[in-house]
């Protein structure tokens, strides 16, 4: 399994999949052929339908900005091995070459049929049971486990996250007018931060559930204006662990813990990646929000010091409960209904983690690793206009 960093990666909304991973394979392309002379890029699947939106054939023109380029968007072919293929035809002086190229979610890459480019894996285990069993048997925490495998260095990673994404909050609240696009939705960050502000019944003010809404819609704005955001563990449910963190940090709780905690949420994240899916083109916005959930829920745990299987049972019920969830962004833009969704689930992350307190995790009859396995036949089942192409659901609505 890859490391938790490729689950936590800073750069440009408004998506990961369709911005972040077009501009990955374009990068990778640039590398790889030298003296290149003209390169046609063909969009398929979910790329095409919802790239306009997703600003996908603005960065690959900044990209390709000194080579000749044209950008077919393929609106057509059905047979796609991923909802987010590329073909890239390169022409050089040697010849013209073929690369199909698969954006999977959070900003990877791979080409048909090998492992994500490269990338090496981190952990020897693949499943949640073999890290708990491994756990287990050698007396250690979940964030020991990720310690040990990662290295010391991979607090400094989390310590650098934890600082963009309090950035993105701070900037998002500062901001009004109107995100970019044809909806004009209107920021609402700032007006929720002041409305808190100036609550005068003290109990309220000290409400956790307003400061995580306002973190999560303050940075989910960010991104849809093509702001700098963390993806955790995509763009479009970037707005999730921030809002956790805000909670997290209104109790006090200790910079370690939070570290602790983030190193787990990284685990649960690749844990989905790896064995389900994190690409709302390939399995729907449970594979967005729905992991990004589980992540927050284990987040809190972990930082709360729960025990190893009691943080699986948080993780569990998070993505058990996210199952089914479409993903069907009005006109392709990362804002109806994405960014008050991340607020939604950062809340949800939190009573996730409250319900575990009260049920015991023996009580439990499926475990986390089921949970993964459905969420990705779940997404496998649910109609192709409902997984990012803006065909059906409230876009619908738009037309």
């Amino acid at each position: 399994m890859k490391s938790i960093k490729e689950i936590f990666v800073v750069g440009h909304g408004p998506s990961s999949s369709h911005t972040m991973g077009p501009a990955n394979a374009t990068d990778y392309i640039l590398s790889k052929y030298q003296n290149i002379e003209a390169v046609k890029v063909i969009l398929h699947g979910s790329l095409a339908l919802t790239g306009k939106g997703h600003l996908t054939d603005y960065i690959i023109d900044l990209k390709l900005k000194n080579v000749p380029h044209k950008i077919i968007f393929d609106m057509e072919n059905k047979k796609l091995p991923h909802p987010n293929t590329m073909d890239f035809i390169i022409t050089t002086k040697d010849g013209e070459f073929n690369e199909r190229i698969l954006s999977i979610g959070g900003g990877s890459i791979k080409k048909v049929d090998e492992e994500c480019l490269a990338t090496i894996d981190t952990y020897p285990h693949n499943t949640l049971k073999d890290i708990l069993n491994y756990c287990s048997i050698n007396c250690i925490s979940l964030s020991d486990y990720v310690l040990k495998y990662e290295g010391e260095d991979i607090k400094k990673y989390l310590s650098h996250i934890i600082h963009v994404m309090t950035t993105t909050v701070v900037k998002g609240i500062k901001k009004e007018g109107e995100l970019p696009g044809e909806l004009h939705i209107k920021r609402k960050a700032r007006d929720m931060y002041d409305r808190w502000r100036h609550l005068e019944d003290p109990i309220s003010k000290r409400n956790y559930e307003f400061m995580m809404a306002i973190a999560a819609t303050a940075t989910s704005e960010e991104n849809a204006s093509g702001g700098i955001v963390v993806i955790a563990p995509t763009c479009g449910s970037s707005g999730v662990i921030p809002g956790v963190l805000a909670y997290l940090f209104a109790r006090k709780t200790p910079y370690e813990d939070i570290i602790k905690g983030l190193m787990v949420a990284g685990l649960i994240g690749q844990l989905c990646k790896t064995n389900g899916s994190i690409s709302g083109a390939e399995a729907g916005c449970q594979a967005e929000i729905g992991v990004a959930c589980a992540m927050g829920a284990a987040l809190i745990a972990a930082a709360r010091g729960m025990e190893n299987r009691k943080i699986a049972q948080c993780a569990e019920i998070a993505l058990e409960h996210s199952l089914g969830l479409t993903c069907d962004p009005v006109k392709g833009y990362v804002q109806i209904p994405c960014i008050e969704r991340c607020a939604m689930f950062a809340l949800k992350a939190k009573n996730a983690f409250t319900l575990s307190r009260l049920i015991p995790s023996e009580y439990g009859k499926i475990s986390f690793d089921d949970s993964v396995k459905t969420m990705l036949s779940t997404g496998k089942d649910i109609p192709s206009g409902y997984k990012e192409t803006s065909k059906k659901g409230l876009s619908k609505l738009f037309e």
